[in-house]
């Protein structure tokens, strides 16, 4: 039919059992193997057109275009299978890449503090306190955990309103566009929950007094769903 998955069409050939049947399997085959071939050189030459742009963020949202506008032709058409998987998986692939691009550009502080701290502690053989607790000054360095706090507070509403801008006008697909939109505040939102983690186990029942500028997550998300209308 021209509309369902060209794998199955191959090897559900009809006509009667006889020693010809391998033969067709072979052919099937062979189909099958130029097709993965195909495929691969579409991706090899996307990335190689992408590369025109010297901006790694830029060949991303090129990347993500190309591969949502060839899965949205399989789909018109009824297209099934392991073509439209690969394409799929690198599209979910590109779109990771670029969450984390788009949030490097704003709250690249916080993710890096995060990033590191979190590696930091996970291996930490610290002095300990006299209650038997790390003392936070041989964890984190306060002041930078202070301006964090406060950057975070002044910037996070208008961070979000630039996400938004970006986001639509990258991407041709609105659709495409809300999901990724919606990948970026929620990655946003769990970068930000692991920063408040890491200042409550590193200052365990003692709360610095520059605790009271956090942003609740609830606040966030609320923001959030006015930007993401798909969540």
């Amino acid at each position: 039919t021209g509309e369902g998955n060209v794998s199955e069409l191959a090897n559900n050939t009809s006509g009667k059992p006889s020693d010809k049947s391998s033969h067709r399997g072979s052919a099937g085959d062979m189909l099958v193997n130029d097709l993965d071939v195909m495929v691969e050189e579409i991706i090899l030459l996307l990335k190689r057109l992408s590369d025109v742009h010297p901006a790694n963020k830029k060949r991303i949202i090129f990347m993500i275009n190309n591969l949502d506008a060839i899965i949205t032709i399989f789909k018109e058409r009824r297209v099934s299978g392991r073509e439209l998987n690969r394409f799929s998986d690198l599209l979910v692939q590109q779109r990771e890449l670029f969450v984390e691009e788009e949030l490097l550009q704003t709250f690249s502080k916080m993710i890096a503090f995060v990033q590191q701290t979190e590696t930091h502690m996970s291996g930490i053989s610290a002095p300990r306190g006299a209650r038997g607790v790390a003392a936070p000054a041989d964890v984190v360095n306060p002041e930078v955990v202070e301006s964090l706090v406060h950057e975070f507070a002044s910037n996070w509403k208008s961070g979000i309103e630039q996400i938004n801008r970006n986001v639509l006008s990258y991407f041709s697909n609105f659709r495409n566009g809300m999901e990724i939109l919606k990948q970026v505040l929620t990655q946003l939102l769990l970068y930000y929950t692991r920063f408040q983690d890491v200042i409550r186990k590193v200052w365990r029942g003692k709360p610095p007094s520059f605790c009271k500028d956090l942003v609740s997550t609830s606040v966030i998300l609320a923001e959030i769903k006015k930007h993401a209308l798909s969540i």
